[in-house]
């Protein structure tokens, strides 16, 4: 299938054809354009198995921690676990995702429920442990370790944890700053491969985070249903080259990072900031989103922009998984 396009980077948006074949070709060319084309997104934060308890009642942030409501839900609806979790892979990739990291709780069996889910083969699962034991029995069938803050397992444990996922090079992921900054310099000192929200650390603990080159994740609608949005830290992450985005609980937030990114314009105004930290893929296979120039996307002017900040579902036409060879 080839595509008279517009592909749109970070750095510019040039005119040519997508050649979609056994692998991905992109021809300079003057054309006229039919599509929209960018780079495939990464959904860098989601918990997927939230997917049995879609849009609870508005509250604080004790819905989703542990024993409370989130975890009675997951408990109470366990046998849709799996075919819930597909579904939200399923969307996550018809809205332009070739990778979505996941925070898989449940053990052995959470993990074991999302790798039956996935059947693109594009979640990258990180586990939640519950004692060294499982620890040592989840790093060898997961891509790591996804934790809640400190405050919620312990410095002691975290440590532990930390130092299990190093030995066998898998990735330790952990959320901090979501609330307060008092769990932050903890989450710092374990030195982690990823941090998971960060909205409210103050400016010295982002500024530690950022010159140590630790990718950081923003969920932006999520921050804004706890009541915790803070435009400052998003402006300080727009010039970060390893900020990433994700969708967190989807019994929150749908797992469309087209959704994430429209939501978050509105919020940030920096529309090549959003593009960039939607389309970085540290983790991920890479890949192209292929959007028809028709009714909601007729017209537009600013490619980037309205990806960003009207794209949807509706709009896709392909989305296809591969590396991309320009020519």
């Amino acid at each position: 299938m080839n595509y008279a396009c517009e592909f749109v980077t970070p750095e510019r948006t040039v005119r040519g054809v997508l050649i979609a074949g056994e692998e991905l070709i992109f021809e300079e060319r003057d054309v006229q354009p039919e599509y929209i084309v960018c780079p495939s997104f990464f959904n860098a934060h989601t918990h997927l198995g939230d997917s049995v308890a879609k849009d609870p009642p508005f509250g604080g942030i004790d819905i989703v921690a542990p024993n409370g409501y989130k975890f009675r839900m997951l408990e109470r609806f366990k046998d849709e676990c799996t075919e819930a979790m597909a579904e939200s892979i399923d969307l996550a990739f018809k809205s332009g995702c070739t990778g979505v990291m996941d925070f898989r709780e449940g053990g052995v069996e959470g993990i074991e429920m999302l790798k039956k889910a996935d059947k693109r083969g594009i979640c990258v699962g990180l586990s939640r442990p519950s004692s060294l034991e499982e620890a040592e029995k989840l790093v060898d069938i997961s891509d790591g370790f996804g934790i809640s803050s400190v405050r919620d397992v312990g410095k002691a444990f975290a440590e532990e944890l930390r130092e299990i996922a190093a030995k066998k090079g898998k990735i330790f992921a952990i959320h901090a700053g979501e609330v307060d900054s008092q769990d932050v310099d903890d989450a710092l000192a374990l030195e982690p491969d990823i941090l998971v929200h960060m909205n409210m650390a103050t400016a010295e603990q982002l500024r530690r985070a950022m010159d140590e080159g630790i990718p950081i994740v923003s969920c932006v609608r999520s921050n804004a249903f706890f009541n915790v949005l803070n435009p400052k830290n998003y402006e300080i992450l727009a010039s970060y080259d390893r900020w990433l985005v994700g969708t967190d609980n989807v019994m929150l937030a749908t797992p469309s990072i087209l959704d994430e990114l429209s939501f978050a314009s509105y919020v940030l105004k920096n529309d090549e900031a959003l593009f960039r930290a939607a389309t970085r893929k540290p983790f991920s296979r890479t890949g192209v989103v292929v959007f028809h120039k028709k009714l909601n996307l007729a017209r537009v002017r600013n490619p980037l922009a309205s990806i960003v900040r009207r794209a949807c579902m509706a709009d896709i036409e392909a989305v296809l998984a591969g590396s991309l060879n320009f020519e």
